[in-house]
């Protein structure tokens, strides 16, 4: 009996050593995932953007340029904080972030850019960077390229078993056939969608028609939702 036990024992300390290496290799991961994705929100035209938005209002509107500035910097500090953060964060500061980042486009494309906010549920966690590189693929490929107005909705609501977050713009839209190899912006939300299934279990899914504009659906389920 004794000798049965030895195998029993070596082969519960492989099965513990194997589950080690495999959340070693789970946290390297997650955190190349959230130094792409902050590398890819430090977008050089976009700083360079903003600091000129800033320096046109310094002289006929400096009260306005010091609250942008404020924005701004909350901006990137909330993109650095990402880098250290290996858990889900609450939406609410999820939605900060979003709204500093937005303001900051506002202020450059003025009314060219209309933002309606449904927020319909905030109590809930989400990987930080996850709704706002959305977001920001709606003003920079939806916005910045269409005429005239467009605009963004930013949704939240509370189903049964999930909690959703979606971002639909009016842009110009893609076809999605032809943006499988489209570079930073694929990158973008694979570790979006990534992080999404790691840290929560949520899914996004993105559709889009030329002409008309895209929508990106968050869902996250509910704790009592999660797979045992």
């Amino acid at each position: 009996a004794f000798l049965k036990v030895i195998p029993q024992s070596i082969n519960a300390l492989a099965k513990t050593k194997e589950l080690e290496i495999e959340k070693i290799a789970l946290n390297a991961q997650l955190t190349e995932s959230r130094m792409a994705t902050m590398m890819s929100q430090i977008r050089p035209h976009f700083i360079y953007n903003t600091l000129s938005t800033i320096a046109s209002m310094c002289d006929v509107s400096p009260v306005q340029a010091k609250h942008l500035t404020i924005d701004f910097s909350r901006y990137l500090r909330q993109n650095l904080s990402s880098m250290t953060s290996e858990e889900s964060v609450p939406f609410e500061e999820e939605l900060n972030h979003v709204e500093c980042y937005l303001k900051i486009e506002k202020a450059r494309f003025r009314e060219r850019l209309n933002v309606v906010y449904a927020i319909g549920c905030r109590n809930f966690d989400i990987p930080p960077l996850s709704v706002q590189p959305l977001v920001e693929n709606a003003v920079k490929h939806g916005t910045s390229k269409k005429e005239g107005i467009s605009h963004l909705y930013i949704t939240t609501r509370e189903t049964d078993g999930f909690y959703e977050i979606e971002i639909r713009d009016t842009g110009v839209g893609f076809d999605p056939s032809l943006q499988k190899n489209n570079g930073d912006k694929h990158i973008g939300i694979d570790n979006v969608r990534q992080r999404l299934k790691t840290l929560c279990n949520g899914t996004l899914t993105i559709e889009s028609t030329l002409g008309v504009g895209t929508t990106a659906l968050i869902q996250i389920p509910k704790k009592e939702e999660y797979p045992k």
